[in-house]
């Protein structure tokens, strides 16, 4: 697992998260715990497209 460095991210950056979601970050406070982003793609749950949510750090494995 890579660590992520939330501080990094700016709005419009996709990521892909530890449960196989991939999605686009839509705001970020730069505390490096968490971003808002709209889900592009979601595996085990389709109703999840579209949405936009909290995301924490430990959950984000990838920049991509």
């Amino acid at each position: 697992m890579s660590i992520v460095n939330l501080r990094h991210l700016q709005p419009g950056a996709k990521i892909g998260l530890s449960y196989g979601s991939t999605a686009e970050v839509v705001s970020n406070p730069l505390d490096g715990i968490w971003v808002f982003a709209r889900y592009l793609s979601s595996p085990r749950d389709a109703s999840r497209v579209g949405t936009e949510e909290m995301i924490f750090a430990q959950d984000i494995v990838e920049i991509r």
